[in-house]
């Protein structure tokens, strides 16, 4: 057999002899021959069989003699194709190779050339091109093969201004006992509380940025829109710096507190103990209490609230945040559910820390900080942290809790199998609230459309006058009014449930040591219960549904 090749089109001439020839050895000798990543043309390797078998037949009946040539085309060579494919908003562009069949392969200064004629000039990636080209050389003839070959750079709007505490003690402390020394804690030790003197600094106010404008990859240049001078929000107690409007300074002694957009200076209320013979705390500055909140007790305060000792009060409330130093000890409950009345509780505009509580209700804004334990609490707050907030190493035990993002913790219920109930729905809640109120719209523009619709039927009937067609036309008007406040609301229902899917995609449960039976997490309308003791895990959604997954 002999090949010959011309054009890219290979062809073989084949000397018929008496011998047998089969499709196998034609393959056989398209490899040896070095053309086996050529696109094979099949029809002509049958047309070839069966004319070599028909010229045997005539080399027997001596017709025809005993060699003659058979020369077929029965393969051809096909470049490399390359083809483009760029993102609606031109964000992003991809390379589509198609694997040559013994061709030239595409080089990666051709595809570079290529996406330029395609109008890809911005964002490309040496090290993505090399790979694709590299690949689509090895890649099975025919193939396709296709890879992001350039991105564009994504637009960074300008943050507003930024606003710095100047002490760090007015941050939120994260519950984060004192170290004294050889690694060792006083728990109830929280660090000084922070107090200002007049004229002190307390936040630093910096300025905007004005944002990184965008390119696609196309070369559009996307604007960035740049951000905006916050003003200041000024609480009680403080002035701005007579020199430098972007500083804040105290205007008093006293508690310095962050607040959105500034810092308010509160007067401090102290008192030893809070019991029978200091009676209930109200105050609208910040209280420190340097020992216990005893039993039937309540602190009332406007700014934060600082407890070294225990509480076993029935209520503290604070328009800041609340530090306990020890412990919160209230009643012990048969069985402590969703409504249990609890006969201690802490609410908080800010964070609650402390570091052990048993049968108490928390309501925060914030955070809950536990250093150790929690247990049997029913708990509304934004996360919930047993032990440190960079290594959760504590306990939760039973309870209820229904919360914004999550818990983190050590060990999350109890081998008894205590109950625990998490409804991470504090966010969700509203939303669907507000899609229930939405759909119950649409419900009422549909019967009003029916109606309309009915009377509409009602006037084809009737012999058509001019005053017949000016109610059609009103009808049909209103109908259409229907119509568009009905697809509206549509709408508002699946923005709302793309945030609802947004904020149920942030929150997570991470036990990191044990996480034991009988715990219950409600994501929304979906619901997961552990029926066994699992080693380090977390609970979270995984497609749409609630799953255990071990934690690494």
């Amino acid at each position: 057999m002999q090949f010959t090749e011309q054009n890219n089109s290979i062809k073989i001439t084949v000397p018929v002899t008496l011998d047998a020839l089969n499709a196998n050895d034609l393959s056989t000798a398209i490899q040896q021959a070095g053309y086996s990543r050529c696109l094979v043309i099949q029809e002509q390797l049958t047309n070839l069989l069966v004319e070599y078998q028909q010229i045997q037949q005539k080399i027997k009946e001596q017709l025809k003699p005993l060699g003659t040539p058979l020369t077929y085309r029965i393969a051809e060579k096909k470049d490399a194709e390359l083809a483009f494919e760029i993102a609606e908003d031109h964000s992003s562009a991809a390379a589509v190779i198609t694997a040559a069949w013994g061709g030239a392969p595409v080089s990666a200064n051709s595809l570079v050339k290529g996406a330029q004629e395609a109008g890809v000039v911005f964002g490309f990636s040496k090290d993505h091109i090399i790979k694709l080209v590299s690949h689509a050389s090895k890649a099975e003839p025919g193939s396709r093969v296709k890879l992001i070959i350039a991105k564009g750079r994504p637009v960074k709007n300008g943050e507003n201004s930024r606003f710095e505490a100047m002490m760090a003690e007015m941050q939120s402390r994260r519950n984060r006992p004192v170290v004294q020394s050889d690694d060792k804690a006083d728990l109830r030790d929280f660090g000084v509380i922070p107090s200002v003197k007049t004229g002190e600094a307390l936040v630093r106010r910096h300025p905007p940025t004005p944002g990184i404008d965008g390119m696609t990859v196309t070369g559009t240049l996307l604007p960035a829109v740049p951000g905006q001078v916050i003003e200041w929000s000024l609480g009680e107690g403080v002035e701005l710096a007579a020199q430098d409007p972007d500083l804040l300074l105290a205007a008093r002694d006293g508690l310095p507190r962050m607040i959105e957009h500034g810092a308010t200076v509160d007067e401090v209320f102290t008192v030893k103990n809070v019991d029978l013979a200091t009676g209930h705390i109200i105050f609208k500055g910040s209280v420190v209490v340097n020992g216990d909140v005893t039993e039937g007790m309540k602190v009332v305060a406007g700014g934060n609230v600082f407890v070294k000792g225990f509480v076993e009060g029935t209520l503290i409330d604070a328009g800041g945040d609340i530090t306990v130093g020890g412990s919160i000890i209230g009643h012990q409950l048969a069985s402590a559910e969703k409504d249990s009345s609890y006969s201690t509780t802490l609410q908080a505009k800010g964070d609650i820390q402390c570091n052990l509580a048993q049968y108490a209700r928390f309501v925060a804004d914030g955070n809950l900080y536990i250093n150790k334990q929690i247990m049997h609490c029913a708990v509304a707050a934004a996360k919930v942290y047993a032990g440190p907030e960079d290594n959760p190493n504590g306990k939760v035990i039973g309870g209820y809790f229904y919360l914004d993002y999550g818990i983190h913790t050590g060990n999350l219920g109890a081998p008894s199998s205590s109950n625990v109930l998490i409804e991470l729905n504090r966010m969700i809640d509203p939303i669907a609230e507000k899609q229930d109120v939405l759909r119950s719209s649409i419900t009422a523009a549909k019967k009003d459309m029916q109606d309309i619709r009915e009377q509409l039927d009602k006037l084809k009937k009737i012999e058509g006058n001019a005053q017949i067609d000016a109610r059609r036309q009103e009808l049909a008007a209103e109908f259409e009014e229907h119509k568009n406040v009905a697809l509206a609301l549509i709408n508002d229902v699946k923005q709302l449930e793309a945030q609802r899917q947004q904020k149920l995609a942030e929150t997570v449960i991470v036990a990191r040591q044990q996480l034991y039976s009988a715990v219950e997490v409600h994501f929304g309308t979906d619901q997961i219960r552990s029926r066994r003791e699992y080693g380090p895990s977390k609970i979270l959604l995984v497609d749409g549904s609630p799953a255990i997954e071990a934690f690494f």
